[in-house]
């Protein structure tokens, strides 16, 4: 039987090629002018694709938006259906697929397919900009990798459900979008489900952020949206935009990890600089930050108080850059390049300068932007000013001999759900199977909570918990979980010294010392 339904090739990256200008409007010189072409080379590379299978004919529902909203009024007619490129870390042919279609026993089965998939790529019918939603597997995770905000996909292949554990990407859509509607689109793939939103398509959220537009500025063809909109635009999905400068490099790093282990993805503005060409600046752009690598053995002492982060172990982000491609790899590599004239810190890209060599052109980081659920109050940076005189204590009681450790403490400081935690410490064991553990659970606490982990050689001593939900002005501080009993001891009886007390009453790490000291 031959299926016109759907196709069935080896890979590889001509094949890939070559089936995508079948079906799109693009001529070869565009596809291999894309950067994407490169990058999805080097990404299917990295999963070991063996084999596509093509689905014809596939209605994309944010394409069909965009489709009634600008290409129907086109004089060409543009198609309103996409083509579907399903991929798999396992040869199969066309024959083996009907068998299974047919079910009749044969050398592939549904839990080959889903032990083997590798996600999919939705090509719309377009000249240029063609990758449409885009579900493809991260990379390994290896133990330094993490990917908190992926989402489940639950693809359906005529009538075999799969799935794959992700987040949606586009390229950009110059006519409908623009690089930050895109990166947006990505983020609310997340958040929509995180924080029970519609997911709006691309075209919606340009129409959205563009209601403040300049006069002059066309709606559609749309050639990019400031902050002010941006903001707007997560606004317009009930969330509320916290926004972070991130010029210096601990706190991108401190900042992007707090959230990002919260489930939450980020928007990332940079300037693009081509070193290769006398730091031409080649403008502005955004990408959606989607994971991080831990690729550094040791924390990095911050400022004159000296704290250690685990986040300053952060040695590479992956960010869905719709100008390359899905969970691409931006990394700290302590380079600096000229913006304006000025030196100024940078990281590396997979962008291909004026030379020809992927990375000549790098990225000077700008500013953050966090779409929060409104009930999400408190910013890291108050629960990072507030870790910081209390670590300084415990450091010089440590110099002093006061409290019994080998080292300075290193801290894990992230937002997460009461949900989460619980799970965690009940799944986990870590406060044992007793009295305390079930203590710890049945306390009532607030939804969102920043956690503020203390670490000695990787292992946690003792944890802090912050309401994430109250005013600045409030306690905040909810209560500490102890792990590790000498500490525990040392900070309780610290806390009960009569001059030490004294002395810190009108400060306000005072209330995580008061909860010590209340306690037997």
């Amino acid at each position: 039987m031959s299926n016109p339904s759907f196709e069935i090739f080896p890979y590889s990256i001509d094949q890939l090629k070559k089936s995508i200008i079948e079906k799109t409007y693009a001529k070869t010189h565009h596809i291999d002018s894309k950067l994407h072409s490169t990058y999805l080379k080097d990404y299917f590379d990295a999963l070991e694709a063996k084999t596509i299978l093509i689905e014809n004919d596939y209605i994309d529902r944010d394409f069909l938006e965009d489709f009634a909203g600008y290409y129907v009024r086109c004089f060409t007619p543009y198609k309103r259906k996409c083509t579907r490129f399903h991929f798999f870390c396992k040869k199969f042919s066309q024959g083996d697929f009907e068998a299974l279609l047919k079910g009749t026993e044969g050398l592939l089965s549904q839990e080959d397919l889903q032990d083997t998939y590798l996600g999919f790529i939705v090509i719309k019918p377009l000249p240029q900009t063609i990758i449409g939603r885009t579900c493809l597997k991260t990379y390994p995770s290896d133990g330094r990798r993490y990917f908190p905000t992926v989402r489940c996909y639950s693809p359906n292949l005529f009538g075999i459900p799969l799935r794959i554990d992700t987040l949606a990407f586009q390229e950009q859509d110059q006519v409908v979008a623009a690089c930050a509607t895109s990166a947006l689109w990505s983020v609310f793939q997340k958040t929509g489900k995180l924080f029970s939103h519609p997911i709006p398509s691309p075209v919606e959220i340009t129409n959205t952020a563009s209601i403040f537009a300049p006069l002059e500025t066309r709606l559609l063809p749309n050639k990019g949206l400031s902050v002010y909109q941006m903001t707007h635009a997560i606004r317009s999905v009930k969330l509320e935009p916290f926004l972070v400068k991130a010029q210096n490099e601990h706190i991108l790093k401190s900042t992007l990890y707090a959230y990002l282990n919260g489930q939450i993805p980020l928007l990332m503005g940079i300037d693009l600089v081509d070193t290769s060409n006398n730091n031409k600046y080649w403008g502005k752009h955004a990408v959606a930050i989607t994971g991080y690598s831990l690729g550094k053995n040791s924390a990095m002492q911050y400022g004159s108080t000296g704290i250690l982060l685990k986040a300053s172990r952060i040695d590479k982000i992956y960010v869905h850059d719709d100008q390359v491609g899905p969970f691409a790899r931006m990394v700290f590599d302590n380079i600096s390049s000229v913006l304006n004239g000025t030196s100024v810190n940078s990281i590396s890209t997979s962008w291909i300068g004026k030379n020809g060599v992927i990375g000549s052109v790098r990225a000077i980081p700008d500013n953050i932007l966090a779409p929060l659920y409104h009930k999400i109050r408190i910013p890291f940076d108050v629960i990072h000013d507030a870790i910081i005189p209390f670590d300084g204590i415990i450091e010089a009681a440590r110099n002093n001999g006061i409290i019994p450790l080998s080292e300075r403490l290193e801290w894990d400081i992230f937002l997460t759900t009461v949900n989460d935690l619980k799970t965690h410490f009940f799944q986990s064991h870590c406060l044992g199977d007793g009295e305390y553990c079930c203590r710890v659970l049945l306390e009532n606490m607030p939804k969102y909570i920043w956690r503020a982990i203390a670490l000695n050689k990787n292992k946690p001593l003792i944890e802090l918990l912050f309401d994430a939900t109250d005013i600045e002005q409030g306690t905040l501080f909810i209560r500490a979980v102890e792990y590790d009993p000498t500490l525990a001891v040392a900070l309780r009886a610290l806390s009960k010294e009569p001059n030490f007390a004294a002395g810190l009453r009108t400060k306000p790490e005072w209330k995580i010392f008061e909860w010590f000291e209340k306690q037997p």
